[in-house]
């Protein structure tokens, strides 16, 4: 492979030597001591070390009670936390209501098992 004008090559090897003659340990382009001194101040602007805190606080868990609630209106909760279209959802609306008010006297009587 000879390294030709129309060879792909060749500009990848020309930035290859450019970048490793240019680039040094402290031999780049000259920098603005202005803006240096300002991100010096901006840094050291007046305020004390502290101990980190978390800008958020835990939530703190619940204790476990005696009832699991989780049994009523199952499918009605299922179907409006998935991530189907309002448009598909309001017609299994119609179909979860009406069955999870049937099988809400089991669910009230599951929830003090589970």
């Amino acid at each position: 492979m000879t390294l030709t004008r129309g060879n792909v090559c060749y500009p990848v090897l020309l930035a290859a030597v450019v970048l490793l003659t240019t680039a040094g340990a402290g031999n780049g382009l000259p920098t603005d001591d202005v803006h240096a001194g300002a991100i010096v101040v901006a840094q050291s602007g007046g305020t004390e070390p502290r101990p980190l805190e978390p800008r958020y606080q835990p939530v703190q868990e619940e204790p476990p009670g005696w009832y699991n609630a989780s049994y009523m209106f199952g499918m009605t909760r299922s179907v409006a936390q998935s991530t189907l279209s309002i448009g598909v959802k309001a017609p299994l609306f119609l179909l979860t209501v009406p069955c999870d008010i049937v099988l809400l006297p089991f669910a009230a009587i599951g929830g003090l098992f589970g």
